[in-house]
């Protein structure tokens, strides 16, 4: 009974005492506010937007992961860049905001994802997007025409490359007695991707932009978390102070 008794009555002191420190802990939590909100004031904004694309058709010689390891290889490729920029004319978009890699002194060095105003992303294998790190519109928009240039590239190159197939396998299915059922068969996918495309097929479905969406700084967290550290740091200030003045008392009565 007389633990309980001393354990209500040091609950009750702890309590006093930071009732009596409410001044002290409430200015130390302003302050932090005060400090956060000033971090966030400084701090640029960080939003986040997804192109998202996945493969439409695929040409009989590759698969769906060529195709987006070839988007990948023209996204990243100056002379494709340019080629846009000149046919697109004006744009907001500058390829070293973007490019995977600077130069420094003549040095070429790896960029972190960071620094990068958009990255390649896959998450599945049908699931692929161009993370974009910016909230005005024109870039978005400008993105996405560049995503479709290269999309009509790519169209090109593989219709190019199925028509030479298509020209060498029936030069070769004459030269056979017999017909060959694959060789055959092939001319038939080699048409229809052909066809298909000439139609209007697009090798890459290209979805608009996602609406931009803030990832950084989170406000409500870091003012959360301002108010609680600050009143931590009352708090501690307050028991400190209340220690010192006991320890005070108790040697002026010695």
């Amino acid at each position: 009974m007389n633990q309980i008794r001393n354990d209500e009555t040091d609950l009750f002191e702890l309590f006093a005492t930071l009732w009596g420190g409410k001044w002290i802990i409430s200015t130390f939590s302003l302050i932090v506010v005060l400090l956060g909100s000033c971090f966030l004031f400084v701090k640029d904004s960080v939003y986040e937007s997804k192109l998202v694309y996945s493969v439409d058709t695929t040409p009989p010689f590759y698969g769906n992961e060529k195709v987006l390891t070839d988007f990948e290889k023209k996204f990243y490729s100056i002379r494709v860049f340019k080629d846009w920029k000149e046919s697109s004319g004006n744009t907001l978009l500058v390829f070293e905001d973007f490019n995977t890699t600077e130069i420094i002194d003549g040095f070429v060095f790896s960029k972190g994802e960071d620094e990068q105003l958009a990255t390649l992303r896959s998450e599945r294998d049908d699931y692929s997007f161009v993370l974009l790190k910016t909230n005005q519109l024109r870039i978005l928009n400008d993105f996405f025409k560049y995503t479709n240039y290269i999309n009509q590239a790519l169209k090109n190159d593989y219709v190019v490359r199925a028509k030479d197939e298509l020209k060498i396998f029936k030069l070769r299915q004459k030269d056979l007695a017999v017909g060959d059922y694959t060789m055959s068969e092939t001319i038939v996918l080699l048409d229809r991707f052909i066809l298909s495309v000439e139609k209007g097929t697009n090798v890459l479905r290209i979805q608009n932009p996602t609406i931009p969406e803030k990832v950084s700084p989170n406000s409500l967290v870091i003012l959360v978390i301002s108010v609680v550290l600050g009143g931590m740091m009352g708090v501690f200030i307050t028991l400190a102070r209340s220690s010192i003045r006991k320890r005070e008392e108790q040697l002026d009565k010695a």
